[in-house]
């Protein structure tokens, strides 16, 4: 932070170069993310069931490096054509409630920028499963075919190195956005995605919901329901939460704010990702749900494997306690497991999903 003047935003990017400059670090320290005993089968894979979210690592950058720390990684967004995202300064920090606040729309180095980073982490072995975040954006309102060519031409290209993919409708600084979020383009991709994509995850990025407004969670659910309709393996639950610039200036001291809202992610988001999963869960038992929001801690992590997650991913709780915060979780859940009579985390959410 002083080195960049206080650009939170810089001090991440540094981030990612000094995890590319000390990749032999990483590696040595690489048997600390050892778990065996946590492994899931996530879409035929017995993996770790931790991973990044999206946003962490936009471009590719550091796929390698992460892959010796987690089980899988959700690079992204990636977008065809490379987009500076608006103007700095986008993203602020609050230190005290371990919450990020960010108005970048979408910024991206674009598709050819991440087919070399992500055919180099093939050639080189990469050990984590990859569930690459993409999304085709909207350029005229009611005209979705821009989106929808944009969204074949990064699964044609992508296809061939990813796992699976995240679609990503919710961003919330992006207004062209809203447009996806009906139940027909939610049907509509969801069966594209299946047709380029075949067995391979197929999951959508979900934002949160005022849970305490009934008609808001079915609305919420029917975009769900749509989805698997479509041939849609799952969720990825819950995004950033949009909120007014006031918000901003208030929690993070900043001395102002260029934009009317930004999106808000961090330990707020706790409640929002709890009531998601258990009603996703509630509603299609079936489905593939990776738990996402503000997961800072082994109990945190254990309550949303109990709300009904498969697997867990994050950003911005990393940000404020390094990725030893992974190991410090898993071995959190690996004691009260123990100290509960389990060996396996498998089986014991095959218990408590017979008695939630």
């Amino acid at each position: 932070y002083h080195l960049t003047k206080g650009d939170s935003e810089k001090v991440h990017e540094m981030a990612l170069e000094v995890l590319n400059e000390y990749q032999d670090i990483v590696t040595e320290v690489s048997h600390n993310y050892h778990f065996p005993e946590l492994h899931v089968n996530l879409n035929g894979h017995r993996i770790l069931p931790f991973g990044t979210a999206a946003g962490l690592d936009k471009n590719g950058d550091v796929l390698y490096p992460l892959s010796h720390l987690f089980g899988f990684l959700e690079p992204g967004t990636v977008i065809v054509t490379p987009r500076e995202g608006y103007a700095r300064p986008r993203v602020a920090v609050d230190n005290k409630n371990f919450d990020i606040y960010n108005t970048q729309g979408f910024p991206s180095k674009g598709l050819e920028y991440f087919l070399s980073k992500v055919q180099d982490y093939r050639e080189r072995g990469g050990k984590a499963q990859l569930f690459v975040s993409v999304c085709g954006i909207p350029q005229e309102a009611g005209k979705l075919d821009v989106a929808y060519r944009e969204l074949e031409i990064l699964l044609d290209e992508i296809n061939p190195y990813a796992d699976g993919f995240v679609w990503n409708p919710f961003s919330p600084n992006t207004l062209a956005l809203q447009q996806l979020r009906t139940t027909q383009e939610f049907r509509t991709s969801a069966q594209l995605i299946s047709e380029k994509a075949g067995e391979k995850l197929k999951l959508v990025k979900m934002g949160p919901y005022d849970f305490k407004d009934a008609k808001k969670g079915q609305a919420w659910l029917d975009l769900v329901g749509a989805w698997i309709e479509g041939g849609g393996n799952g969720i990825v639950s819950v995004n950033t939460f949009m909120v007014p610039k006031e918000v901003v200036i208030q929690n993070t001291g900043v001395n102002k704010w260029g934009y009317q809202t930004a999106g808000r992610s961090g330990k707020f988001l706790q409640p929002y990702r709890e009531h998601a999963i258990r009603d996703a869960r509630q509603a299609f038992p079936n489905a593939v749900i990776i738990a996402t929001g503000g997961i800072d801690s082994a109990e945190q992590a254990l309550s949303a494997f109990e709300a009904g997650a498969n697997a867990l991913e994050g950003y911005t709780p990393y940000t404020f306690q390094g990725f030893g915060l992974l190991p410090k979780m898993a071995s959190g859940i690996k004691k009260t497991l123990h100290e509960r009579g389990y060996e396996t985390l498998e089986f014991y959410l095959r218990y408590a999903k017979k008695t939630r």
